[in-house]
């Protein structure tokens, strides 16, 4: 034990001692604990590694402690889990009986990866708020708020068959397989030498460097060569007990999808301990990166999987450049091909592929800017096809947001045969990436120049800035921009990335390429055409006022054929209409006195309005108004003197307590209380939407503790965690009830056709922030008319906030009504001029200070159905791009 002790302690000051030579290799695993000698060799990347020396898999096996051959003989005819093989046999069809046997013993899985032994649950619920409150969940799995997400809600997971584990641990040796994490627990009876039955408890885990597909049933005695297990066990009781309350939420141990082959990188031969022949192929699974993945063997993968790999290493690497056909070849195609899986465009959507291809001929770059929901991306991805059917094979790039990139490989994947990777992740996966995924290599491993195994890469505007020398060196035919108002600003860092790249012809996408002013719209245009618009202070001077028709007719002119816009109304007479309500809340009498403390401490200011250098300060007391209208616990400190008043009045021994201070503090989570319960008995699903993340953290405490089933997606939430929690809402049994979005996070490119209502917990500064994030729910495949409501506070700031940005849609309408714009990612408040600001604190403050107390009262007593039928005002709208998109809602006071 003396010696162990030892070993291990001098492990972990080499460990140390390495951390503070390389800081970026900190992450890196330790190996065979018996053998510290080998720490001393970092140069090994963390992703797996190439297989050219599969004729040592012995090697492979001690250096991440997998069991020996010798033992894995005595167990050859043995399974290691039937919960496992029951497991594998659902996902790999077709696969012989028995083909798990020695998976365990023949995978050469991936060098090794960072082990995560943090507690990462000894966060503050909501870090940003001040008090520290009751920790509800923080890794409920309908949360997503990280990646161990699984273990919380795994007590509520079916629970696999009882077996045994005795027998399999027969052929795990001292150096065992590392537990990467515990996803669930059972009581099992066993038998004894002696005959007696004992109760024992075992553990549902996952092994490090080994695929979903290894996960097992084991008890402690079975993981005690993992030196940490006891520390992992208490770790997970830890946070079980925790999640006790939602034991009825019933979901899988882990996602299916990580037992799902994405797609096979590379594969390598080499003989077992009898000398047979063993196939391992390299195997990438869906809904996890890159560096995750690992070596499996040939029985345990689906065989269409394998087929579709050796179709791809078949092909020949292509090294001439086939050039772009001359323009007088171009043919409109007057019906549409039939593309992958029987899919056909739509009869607008062809007219866009035949507009783009057009413009692609006459080597015109151009910009697609349809409303939101008329399928863009679709559009798109059928031009690079098109493309593809004229000898030109890529490279292509595709440029997105985070949150649409699972959207656009899914239907890349759905329409075409292309072969597509997603460039994105951790360095560890980009490395992977490049290494296996993206050039052909000759006979001597050498890349071969000019020679691309993908056809398009599909990746995330901070990949151009981070990986831009990589993807520089590229010479890229097509590349297609999403969110291209991104570019609006002409010295973004993104904009010189682009510049730096070899782009032979650009499409841009977007549905607002005018959302402030016409200085925007050179910033995209001089991207496209920096040859035609090179002066912004020459394009300004022509169309900076837009003060007259002929100005607006001139501008209309040159975006025409560089332009296509088309409405929803126009193209789809059947789309469901969307109706908007108006709900005037009254500030609560909390909020009024934070309020008016919020206007004297900053009386200065308001009074005297000061020089151009107070601007922040008036920018910092806007916030803080903001802030209070929508709920004051937002403010520093006043959760606490909120609750201490509370007790005063109720009883602080009560079990919903803190929510009922949460909820008669905020008029607005007031009127979530009332509308909530109405819209679930009508069977209806919501999306709530606000521009604070610290917002939609109350709005979880309050919908954990009404124990609605819930999603949530903010900018913390990564890729693919974001895609997984719009799958479960949308699923069509599924009983999430609410989804909350940060506006900005949630109004890119995500598809929540499954919702019906969208409450609009707080207004942006930029309109057509709201208008995407409407269109979440209100798109093509929308079958039920769509409810908005937009909560204002009444004779606040807010109120004429929201006045204000109901003007800004002005400009977009004179000059796109005739051919139209959508998304957005602007932040308006940086567009307003001093004096606007000072107008909009002093209209709110006179409506706060002269309104009467008993205002909020009355509001607080009042049901929903009187709320709605007295402080509303409701449009229709059958298109954002038409009509009155914002309505001025009559004061019914």
């Amino acid at each position: 034990v003396d010696n162990q002790e030892l070993n291990r302690n001098s492990l972990d000051g080499s460990q140390e001692e390495k951390k503070k030579k390389k800081r970026p290799k900190a992450r890196k695993d330790p190996k065979d604990p018996k053998e510290p000698k080998e720490k001393k060799e970092p140069k090994e990347p963390k992703t797996p590694k190439t297989p050219k020396i599969p004729k040592e898999p012995k090697e492979k096996k001690a250096k991440t402690a997998t069991p020996k051959p010798k033992s894995s003989k005595k167990s050859s005819n043995k399974k290691p889990d039937s919960e496992a093989s029951a497991l594998k046999k659902k996902v790999n069809k077709g696969k012989t009986e028995g083909s798990e046997n020695s998976d365990l013993d023949k995978t050469p899985p991936p060098s090794p990866l960072p082990e995560e032994d943090e507690d990462p649950g000894v966060q503050k619920r909501r870090s940003s708020r001040q008090v520290k409150r009751k920790r509800y969940t923080e890794d409920l799995e309908f949360k997503i708020s990280d990646e161990e997400a699984d273990d919380a809600d795994a007590a509520g997971g079916d629970s696999p068959s009882n077996t045994s584990q005795s027998e399999q641990q027969e052929s795990v040796d001292a150096e065992g397989p590392v537990v990467e994490k515990i996803m669930s627990s059972r009581s099992v009876k066993k038998q004894k030498e002696s005959g007696e039955e004992v109760e024992v408890e075992e553990f549902y885990v996952k092994y490090k460097n080994f695929s979903y597909l290894h996960c097992q049933w084991a008890s402690v005695e079975d993981l005690e060569k993992d030196k940490r297990i006891q520390q992992k066990i208490k770790r997970f009781k830890a946070k079980q007990g925790q999640n006790k309350f939602l034991s009825e939420i019933e979901d899988e141990l882990f996602n299916p999808d990580y037992v799902e082959v994405d797609r096979i990188m590379d594969f390598a031969r080499s003989t077992d301990d009898r000398g047979e022949p063993v196939t391992h192929y390299l195997v990438k699974w869906c809904s996890l990166p890159y560096e995750d993945s690992t070596w499996e063997l040939r029985q345990d993968i689906d065989q269409a999987k394998i087929e579709e790999f050796e179709k791809l290493m078949s092909r020949e690497p292509e090294t001439e450049r086939v050039e772009r056909p001359p323009a007088e070849d171009w043919k409109k195609s007057e019906r549409s091909r039939e593309y992958k899986n029987n899919n056909k465009l739509r009869e607008y959507q062809l007219e866009g592929v035949n507009w783009l291809l057009f413009n692609w001929y006459n080597m015109r770059n151009c910009i697609l800017a349809d409303e939101m929901g008329l399928g863009k991306t679709i559009q798109s991805i059928t031009f690079l096809y098109e493309i593809y059917l004229k000898g030109i094979h890529g490279p292509f790039l595709v440029i997105a947001p985070l949150s649409t990139i699972p959207n656009w490989e899914r239907e890349f994947r759905t329409w075409t045969e292309l072969n597509v990777v997603v460039y994105h992740g951790s360095q560890a996966s980009r490395r992977t990436i490049q290494l296996y995924e993206m050039y052909f290599k000759d006979p001597q491993g050498r890349v071969i120049k000019g020679s691309y195994k993908f056809h398009a890469i599909i990746t995330t505007f901070e990949m151009i800035l981070t990986d831009c020398p990589e993807l520089r060196n590229i010479p890229w035919r097509c590349v297609v921009i999403d969110e291209a108002h991104r570019l609006k600003n002409r010295n973004c860092k993104l904009l010189e990335g682009l510049k730096m790249m070899d782009l032979e012809h650009k499409v841009l996408l977007t549905g607002t390429p005018l959302q402030n002013t016409v200085e925007e719209l050179f910033s995209l245009l001089h991207f496209l055409e920096p040859s035609r618009f090179p002066s912004e202070t020459t394009f300004m001077q022509e169309f900076g006022d837009l003060k007259t028709e002929e100005q607006v007719q001139k501008l209309q002119a040159i975006l025409k054929p560089m332009m296509l816009r088309r409405l929803k109304e126009d193209v789809e007479k059947n789309l469901a209409p969307k109706e908007e309500t108006i709900i005037e809340v009254e500030l609560t009498n909390i909020q009024k006195k934070y309020y008016r403390a919020i206007l004297e401490k900053n009386f200065t200011f308001l009074s005297k309005g000061g020089g151009q250098a107070n601007v922040p300060n008036l920018l910092n007391t806007m916030m803080e108004l903001r802030k209070c209208c929508n709920h004051p616990y937002l403010i520093n400190g006043a959760e606490e003197k909120i609750l201490e008043e509370f007790k005063e009045t109720h009883n602080a021994d009560s079990p919903d307590f803190q929510l009922q201070a949460m909820i008669q503090a905020a008029g607005k989570l007031v009127l979530i209380d009332k509308l909530l319960p109405k819209l679930k008995a009508g069977g209806h699903r919501v999306l709530i939407f606000s521009q604070m993340v610290r917002c939609l953290d109350i709005l979880e405490d309050y919908l954990i503790q009404r124990r609605y089933p819930y999603e949530r997606i903010d900018g913390r939430v990564r890729g693919n965690l974001r895609q997984a929690a719009i799958d479960r809402f949308s699923k069509p049994d599924s009983d999430r009830f609410v989804f909350l979005l940060c506006t900005r996070a949630g109004g890119l490119g995500i598809n929540l056709t499954a919702a019906d209502t969208c409450i609009i917990f707080d207004s942006d500064w930029n309109p057509q922030n709201d208008l995407q994030a409407q269109a979440r729910c209100h798109r093509i495949g929308q079958s039920k008319s769509v409810k908005i409501y937009r909560l204002i506070t009444r004779n606040s700031y807010e109120r004429e906030m929201f006045d204000k940005a109901s003007l800004k849609l002005g400009l977009d309408k004179a000059v796109l009504q005739s051919m139209s714009g959508r998304e957005n990612a602007t932040n308006g408040v940086q567009q307003l001029s001093k004096k606007e600001i000072e107008d909009l604190l002093r209209k709110g403050a006179y409506g706060a200070l002269m309104d009467e107390e008993d205002e909020g009262s009355k509001f607080c007593e009042e049901d929903i159905d009187q709320i709605l039928l007295r402080r509303t005002h409701t449009i229709t709208i059958e298109s954002e791009g038409k009509g009155s998109t914002f309505a001025k809602a009559c004061d019914p006071f």
